[in-house]
């Protein structure tokens, strides 16, 4: 018959291995949390780049030489799609000379503050504008009323709630 002490450091020596193979398999698991993570956080980054990119190319900075009589559009090389401008705004200057896209989120702007409204934000302006329900989408149109607001159609209230120009 097996002694008492013999068997409990049996039973001590099992508990050792297993839990030595917990630790390894541990360390495994651990290492493929850390890739999971690294590889969500590099897909995160490579979204809003190109979430970005795609609203930067959708609204690109103003073309030179161009005229106050209307936008001006050019191809541009390597990109789906065509550069507008959108002219600084001025006395006199009415929405007809901006690309269509900017005069639609204008006149929405217009409408919503004349109903009252409290501003607007690029859901609405994306959903106006008939475009798919998309974040690029609405990145772009929140990109464009951006873009007026430098150049002086709109003002932004508070971030993301854009208003007519304040005179």
């Amino acid at each position: 018959m097996p002694s008492v002490l013999g068997v409990l450091e049996r039973r001590e020596r099992v508990a050792l291995a297993r839990a030595e193979e917990l630790r390894a398999e541990l360390e495994r698991v651990q290492a493929a949390v850390a890739e999971a993570d690294e590889a969500a956080r590099r897909a995160v980054i490579a979204r809003e780049e190109t979430v970005a990119a795609l609203a930067e190319v959708a609204d690109e900075a103003a073309v030179p030489g161009a005229s106050a009589g209307g936008p001006v559009v050019e191809p541009v090389a390597g990109v789906a799609g065509l550069r507008v401008e959108v002219p600084l705004w001025r006395e006199g200057l009415g929405v007809e000379v901006l690309p269509p896209e900017c005069a639609r989120v204008v006149a929405l702007v217009e409408r919503d503050a004349a109903g009252g409204g409290d501003g607007v934000r690029a859901r609405a302006m994306r959903e106006d504008l008939g475009w798919p329900a998309s974040d690029a989408k609405e990145q772009a149109a929140r990109f464009r009323a951006k873009r007026l607001v430098e150049r002086g159609w709109l003002t932004e209230v508070r971030p993301g709630l854009f208003r007519p120009r304040t005179a």
